[in-house]
């Protein structure tokens, strides 16, 4: 093959638009012993992809030995699982609802959410004190923050009335 044919071939492979004929043929120039001095950057690539085609895969009669070995242990866990899932000894029932106050279980619904709905009034007075506290809290920063604009005004005052030399 000449050198303006494998360079058009090329540029066919390169834009991905050679046939599967063409690619044998370019793959075969370059693993021949005449190949021209200005191709021969490209060599080494085509010397790879026949590498690549040697490489075989493992033979399937290896991958199905190992799936069914896959499938024994697996088959093996399920059995000892369900083995054990029978075996264990089965929970008593639980009544849905248990109520405990102070540590200390009641039998009757009623008083235990009477106790309940006790504890959350309570719980919710607690919080709006809280509120209150806080609402207080941010009332008295806000008056130390304005306290403190005042007295940074009263002392630039005075700073001016001394440098101007005014008294009282």
């Amino acid at each position: 093959m000449n050198e303006k044919k494998v360079h058009e071939l090329l540029k066919l492979y390169f834009e991905g638009a050679t046939t599967l004929e063409e690619e044998r043929e370019l793959q075969r120039y370059f693993a021949g012993n005449r190949i021209d001095a200005s191709l021969e950057a490209y060599r080494p690539m085509f010397a790879f992809f026949d590498e690549e085609r040697v490489v075989k895969p493992p033979p399937v009669r290896k991958m199905r030995s190992i799936t069914a070995k896959l499938s024994v242990i697996t088959g093996i866990a399920a059995s000892i699982a369900i083995l054990l899932w029978i075996g264990l000894p089965q929970a008593e029932p639980v009544d849905d609802f248990v109520y405990f106050v102070n540590g200390t279980r009641v039998y009757d619904e009623t008083a235990a959410i009477a106790i309940a709905e006790n504890k959350l009034q309570m719980l919710s007075a607690s919080m709006q004190t809280a509120r209150n506290s806080m609402a207080a809290f941010e009332k008295l920063h806000e008056s130390t923050q304005t306290f403190a604009k005042i007295s940074n005004a009263f002392r630039i005052f005075e700073e001016v009335k001394e440098e101007s030399g005014l008294k009282n």
